[in-house]
């Protein structure tokens, strides 16, 4: 039976390990499914976190909260990800634990949600997605059975879409006084092609990206493990480093001035 990576080595014609440059204080957060690795001893109180998509899925977003008490901002404007949170705040506020992942398919991988009241209300919850421009776009309503995230790239034969504001990152950072951003997390279904152009057009101050290439998941053409090869090429090209790979693609990227510190520190001796 072929493994995952067999089949990404196939279809993407490269490893999923090729060209990663890995750090040796990598700690997973979130769950299973929607979590990523970062460096360890990155973030702190002070970071600004920026996690671009929601859905039903937050688990990444809330940890860096409770894990590093970061400064965390959401975005995302479709009723999914607006009802799962309001859903997590109710929970929270009641004293009750909100687990998800704890029904089939899925439910070897539970996760349960672990914010206090004060943590959560902390949490900005912006109801605008990120794209190349201030505009109001439409987001296609999903056709595969057990996926709920609507979609601006895929899904466009669906008939059914809701119409929901974005804007550009470097726009939302002036927005909210952000001059600098630690981490941004792009889990956009799709969109991440276009931000990722914008990042390298604008050159904001962002010093991590985190990435899930979701067409490996939802192929829309023949062409898409071009696309996920040259919005990778370009973030290297623009100086980050690729740190983290997962089977599927999910990526950490870290921007080489921040990865040459942490390599020193990580050698440094104690």
């Amino acid at each position: 039976m072929k493994t995952l990576v067999d089949v990404t080595k196939k279809v993407m014609g490269i490893h999923p390990q090729q060209g990663v440059k890995p750090l040796a204080n990598l700690v997973h957060v979130g769950s299973e499914f929607h979590g990523y690795f970062v460096p360890e001893n990155f973030l702190t109180s002070e970071s600004v976190c920026y996690c671009v998509g929601a859905g039903e899925d937050i688990s990444f977003d809330t940890e860096l909260k409770a894990r590093f008490d970061a400064r965390v901002y959401i975005f995302d404007p479709t009723p999914e990800g607006i009802n799962h949170f309001q859903k997590l705040k109710e929970y929270t506020q009641a004293g009750k634990t909100l687990t998800i992942h704890n029904e089939p398919p899925n439910d070897s991988y539970p996760f349960t949600y672990r914010l206090s009241t004060e943590q959560i209300d902390a949490v900005t919850y912006v109801n605008i997605g990120v794209w190349d421009q201030k505009t109001v776009l439409r987001f296609f309503e999903p056709q595969k059975e057990n996926y709920v995230s609507h979609s601006v790239y895929l899904f466009k034969d669906s008939e059914k879409y809701i119409e929901a504001p974005v804007d550009r990152l470097s726009n939302l950072m002036k927005m909210l006084n952000h001059t600098t951003v630690d981490l941004v997390k792009l889990e956009i279904e799709g969109a991440e092609y276009t931000v990722i152009d914008t990042i390298v057009e604008d050159k904001p101050d962002v010093k991590m990206i985190l990435v899930e290439f979701d067409e490996v998941h939802n192929v829309t053409d023949k062409g898409y493990h071009f696309r996920i090869k040259n919005a990778c090429a370009k973030l290297r090209k623009a100086g980050y480093v690729l740190v983290h790979s997962t089977e599927s693609l999910k990526r950490t990227f870290v921007r080489e001035d921040v990865y040459t510190s942490l390599i020193k520190t990580e050698t440094a001796p104690s």
